[in-house]
């Protein structure tokens, strides 16, 4: 299939040796200037517990569950910047967020 390209390549290969010279020395010459980002910017560390309930309303989860774990367990984790929950009927979620 690619025949053509080791023919070529054997007939000049003179030509393709200073192709692929010239090629090498563009990148040597244009990497200094290249704009990377060392340290690209990142979303900060979340997350989510989720507790199933099943029965509960979503008054009893809170209560009993919700409330609870937020208050007791997770109030004292370290670099913590905020937590947010939900409570729906027989489903807890809690979503920590952490400092970046």
């Amino acid at each position: 299939m690619f025949g053509w390209v080791t023919r070529f390549s054997m007939q000049f290969r003179i030509l393709v040796l200073a192709l692929a010279a010239g090629l090498i020395a563009f990148g040597v010459v244009n990497a200094p200037r290249l704009a990377v980002d060392s340290m690209p910017e990142f979303a900060p560390a979340q997350v989510e517990i989720q507790t199933e309930a099943l029965g509960l309303s979503a008054v009893e989860v809170e209560q009993l569950i919700t409330a609870p774990m937020e208050a007791d367990l997770l109030n004292g984790v370290a670099w913590l910047d905020e937590i947010r929950s939900k409570s729906v009927a027989g489903l807890s979620s809690i979503e920590l967020i952490f400092e970046p």
